[in-house]
């Protein structure tokens, strides 16, 4: 990762400090706040330039849309050990590995809750979501998420990431990839939400 600048960094440790002590990241109009700007363009061009560096991801439509890319800090007596449970496709879906592979260490003040768990990526269909094979992604346990949200998800034994799209009586399932087309399911398909993906590990 990229070294951020003195206010890069204010700018982030607000979001981090928001995220533990209220659970949700802030909005841009919060961050401008604090930061004393009055447009909300300004905080909104820090946070594309830490963005870049690869500290957070952007959630587009979202007026809490701001997802911290966890690996760049730890705090002593903080650390939360959650499973590692197999592979997860980013492409097309591949069987689901239910063995344990290890432990991930993540930071209990940023990801609160039960049911935590972490899966691998493999695969490029999520890349425009700043997901690339390799990542490992953060999962709360879940039966059903929000409208667009990244989800893992189970298709008759399959496992995949994806964006859940709902439409009427239809859940689309959409890749961030162009080269990936959409795969649409009716409310009585084999469809099972396993949880929402709800942080991102890399190795830098």
């Amino acid at each position: 990762m990229n070294a951020l600048t003195a206010i890069q960094h204010r700018v982030l440790s607000f979001v981090i400090d928001h995220q533990k002590k209220r659970g949700s990241p802030p909005t841009v109009r919060e961050i401008a706040a604090r930061l004393g700007y009055r447009s909300v363009n300004n905080a909104r061009q820090h946070l594309r330039l830490i963005e870049r560096k690869g500290y957070i991801r952007h959630i587009p439509g979202k007026a809490r849309g701001i997802e911290l890319i966890v690996g760049f800090e730890r705090e002593s007596g903080n650390e939360l050990q959650v499973p590692l449970v197999g592979r997860i496709a980013a492409g097309a879906p591949v069987t689901a590995v239910e063995n344990l592979e290890g432990y991930v260490t993540i930071d209990r003040n940023i990801f609160r809750g039960e049911g935590l768990f972490t899966l691998r990526v493999k695969g490029s269909s999520m890349i425009g979501a700043g997901i690339h094979d390799g990542d490992i992604v953060i999962v709360r346990q879940q039966p059903d998420v929000e409208n667009n949200e990244i989800a893992v998800v189970i298709i008759e034994g399959e496992a995949t990431l994806k964006r859940v799209i709902k439409e009427g009586d239809r859940v689309v399932l959409r890749a961030e990839n162009p080269a990936f087309g959409d795969m649409t399911f009716f409310s009585n398909s084999k469809l099972w939400i396993v949880g929402k993906m709800v942080g991102l590990m890399r190795r830098c």
